[in-house]
């Protein structure tokens, strides 16, 4: 057993603590963290900015706060991440939260933990944390000690203008019918609002392609215009069944976007095959033999008519719940 004296034993107090606030100032050079709000002091329902800075070395890999953070009592209402600004080998963020809350009384935004990784091996995240915020939250009502007004009493309106209100009114209804009856004898009464027939995806489709062939835009030798509208068709079509942003976006991030809602993977393989064609010819400048041509207009056809909407008959429906009230 090793014995220590007095004097040994405030020598290793004394390195702990070196050691403790060495590797405190090490950390604190290598990222810091500032939290802050534009105001302390709100009123109920006020809106207030919570404003999180990152100071941090380029080689550190930090876990972005994003938009769920904790934040207390206090509702986000927006958020905005601005972008990061380096220099000096190091990196400034700064992550900007738009809060409220909805009672009164004085609320602590709390310590905010931002997690870190140091440029060597380690996977072990560390952390370093903002300091907490006192806000303070008073009522609408600026004096405790007010009373409550009652509402002002209805404005009545003097007996003798009452004539003149009642002439008035029947005046302008004589002058409403009047001019509804003129509409009606001359042929205006056209409705003002018209109920739109909503037709199915691919129902349209393939009325365009129809259109699109009979144009005759590669007998004229205008491929490049020929296969963006097919592509296009395709697009469209893809909108209006399935509700995805088609239009915006390139062929392999609809091919991703089709996979990951679900649609079968012969359509898919269908649909990528038909974008990669349209593809060459409008960027790479190739020009496709008539049969190619006919094709790639066959797959986008079977491309619809294998997703189609499918319409089930009123009577089969009707059918089929009486079957099953019968079993049931």
């Amino acid at each position: 057993m090793i014995k220590l004296s007095n004097r040994h034993f405030g020598s290793l107090c004394g390195l702990a603590v070196l050691i403790l606030f060495g590797a405190t100032a090490i950390a604190q050079s290598l990222i810091e963290v500032e939290a802050s709000v534009d105001k302390a002091n709100m009123r109920i329902g006020d809106q207030i900015v919570y404003s999180l800075k990152i100071d941090r070395d380029a080689d550190l890999t930090i876990k972005s706060p994003g938009q769920g953070a904790n934040l207390g009592m206090f509702e986000i209402k927006d958020y905005e991440i601005h972008d990061p600004i380096e220099r000096d080998g190091r990196i400034v963020e700064q992550y900007d939260y738009t809060i409220s809350v909805f009672d009164t009384g004085s609320y602590v935004i709390p310590p905010f933990p931002i997690g870190y990784l140091t440029s060597d091996t380690t996977t072990q995240y560390q952390f370093i944390t903002s300091e907490p915020l006192e806000v303070t939250v008073a009522s609408i009502v600026n004096d405790p000690n007010a009373d409550i007004k009652d509402i002002k009493p209805l404005f009545d309106i003097p007996a003798e203008y009452w004539p003149w209100i009642i002439g008035s009114l029947l005046l302008l209804a004589l002058g409403l019918a009047g001019y509804f009856w003129w509409r009606r004898k001359n042929g205006a009464g056209e409705p003002v609002f018209r109920k739109e027939i909503i037709r199915p995806a691919h129902e349209i489709a393939l009325e365009e392609l129809a259109q699109l062939e009979g144009r005759g835009l590669l007998g004229k030798e205008q491929h490049k215009l020929f296969y963006t509208e097919l592509s296009d068709i395709l697009r469209r079509y893809y909108e209006g069944r399935f509700f995805i942003n088609a239009m915006e976006a390139t062929s392999s991030e609809l091919v991703d976007i089709l996979e990951s809602e679900g649609i079968d993977a012969e359509s898919v393989r269908y649909t990528e095959g038909a974008l990669n064609n349209c593809d060459l010819v409008k960027f790479a400048k190739y020009v496709p033999s008539p049969q190619e041509s006919g094709t790639t207009v066959d797959l986008v056809r079977r491309i619809i008519e294998r997703t189609r909407l499918e319409f089930a008959a009123v009577e089969h429906v009707e059918e089929v719940k009486e079957e099953n009230q019968i079993t049931g």
